[in-house]
């Protein structure tokens, strides 16, 4: 009888990590891009950068896109993430572009990129050492080249 109760109780055990893990990957999932990242730079028309995130303000999120009106503005953006990345907790910058506001601030590890768009609600999104090695590859590949 005890070995058929321990045997039942390891396999409600497995039964319900099983379930929870389940459950946290499908939480997980709702918060990726459909090719699995959360932000992203690439090149548009006319010269122009696009650094695409994800709206974390709200109960829904959606993708906010910054356009920047060449190369260089794109590579400063992103090194100036970087900079805030490295900064003390606390530090905030506010950078000003055509269409955008962005404040940096350096808090837990990562950045917080506060972004106000003329004529859309203001947007957030937590930058963290892995989502900028993210986008810094793509910039080395795309605004560097």
């Amino acid at each position: 009888m005890r070995p058929s109760f321990f045997l039942l109780a390891v396999l409600l055990f497995h039964l319900n990590a099983f379930s929870q893990a389940k459950q946290a990957s499908i939480e997980s999932a709702k918060l990726l891009t459909p090719v699995g990242a959360t932000l992203s730079l690439s090149q548009a028309d006319h010269g122009k950068y696009s650094f695409s995130y994800l709206n974390s303000m709200g109960d829904k999120t959606d993708f906010r896109y910054i356009v920047f009106k060449n190369k260089k503005e794109a590579k400063d953006f992103i090194t100036n993430l970087g900079k805030a990345l490295k900064a003390k907790d606390g530090v905030s910058s506010l950078f000003t572009y055509t269409n955008y506001k962005i404040r940096l601030l350096t808090e837990i590890g990562g950045v917080f990129m506060i972004v106000n768009e003329a004529g859309k609600t203001q947007s957030t999104f937590r930058v963290t050492k892995e989502n900028y090695d993210q986008v810094n590859v793509l910039s080395s590949e795309k605004v560097h080249s």
